[in-house]
């Protein structure tokens, strides 16, 4: 995950949510005019990556999610227990894929997986809004991702986040920037690469740029070790 930082909320759900102060509504109850400026939002706040799995997205490859399912929310505020409004920005987050449906969903990745599953009031769920979301998981070169804390282990399963076609497709991502064009980044350009890649480039991420962080990360410790095996063999060679 990439942490997120929220702006302020969109001035169409603001107003509408004014115009609307003394009747019963909810998150069905927005129509296009202010969906399009939210998800518009919530794509520039995350750099038109998925706020879960890192694929790139853009309008219409993407949905607005909430992090704490909006059935809950409204159903809390029904026995009058609500702890967040389903129509709180704060819960928004712009996720990957627009639609799916099926008997597969569950078998899904990502915000689908995740569907309507709430334990604990999220205590064990890492939100990509938390300071310390990226703390929590490692990304391996092959594609694959660990957790570094329980709560970690825990939102990768409820995330399906090893799914095999995810796995395949950061590890692709990964070998096309480490090694573009078979040629693999040098020890500078590795250091370089480490400094800018969770950088926006004109409000957009690279795509998986956290796995590549981190797979980079994996790259310098081979040159090292690498160097350190030439210099060897190159001291072994002297002295026949």
């Amino acid at each position: 995950m990439r942490k997120i930082t929220k702006s302020h909320e969109p001035q169409e759900l603001i107003d509408f949510k004014n115009q609307n102060k003394d009747l019963e509504i909810n998150y069905n109850s927005l129509g296009e005019k202010q969906r399009t400026p939210i998800k518009n939002q919530l794509l520039l706040e995350q750099g038109y990556l998925c706020a879960y799995t890192l694929k790139r997205i853009d309008f219409e490859t993407s949905h607005i999610e909430h992090i704490k399912p909006e059935e809950l929310c409204r159903k809390e505020k029904k026995a009058g227990k609500e702890t967040i409004s389903d129509l709180d920005y704060s819960n928004f987050v712009a996720c990957y894929p627009k639609d799916f449906s099926g008997s597969s969903r569950k078998k899904f990745y990502g915000a689908f997986k995740k569907d309507d599953w709430w334990e604990n009031e999220g205590e064990n769920f890492i939100s990509p809004l938390r300071v310390d979301c990226e703390s929590h998981f490692k990304f391996k070169s092959d594609g694959t991702i660990s957790h570094l804390t329980n709560k970690g282990k825990d939102t990768i399963k409820v995330l399906n986040l090893n799914h095999e076609l995810l796995k395949e497709d950061r590890k692709r991502a990964i070998k096309n920037f480490i090694f573009y064009k078979n040629k693999p980044l040098n020890l500078s350009q590795t250091n370089q690469a480490i400094e800018s890649i969770l950088n926006k480039n004109k409000n957009v991420h690279i795509e998986f740029c956290v796995a590549i962080r981190d797979a980079l990360k994996e790259h310098l410790i081979l040159i090292d070790k690498t160097k350190k095996r030439n210099i060897i063999i190159a001291k072994a060679l002297k002295k026949k």
